[in-house]
């Protein structure tokens, strides 16, 4: 957390910052608001048979 930033913060963690330097969360949390972008919708065409779509196996090869 001191070197890097981090990706996820719990509220405990966030309570005890705040504590410690006497603030609050919107002083510690830069936030940046930006337009969403459009989604794709699927149209009637694109049927897919959900028993068809199967995963892929996953192979797992030894180290070299």
């Amino acid at each position: 957390m001191v070197t890097g930033t981090p990706e996820r913060l719990s509220l405990p963690v966030l309570a005890a910052l705040c504590d410690i330097f006497d603030c609050i969360p919107t002083d510690l949390i830069a936030t940046k608001a930006e337009n969403a972008t459009v989604r794709k919708v699927a149209t009637g065409d694109a049927v897919v048979d959900p028993s068809a779509v199967r995963p892929k196996r996953a192979r797992i090869r030894p180290e070299r």
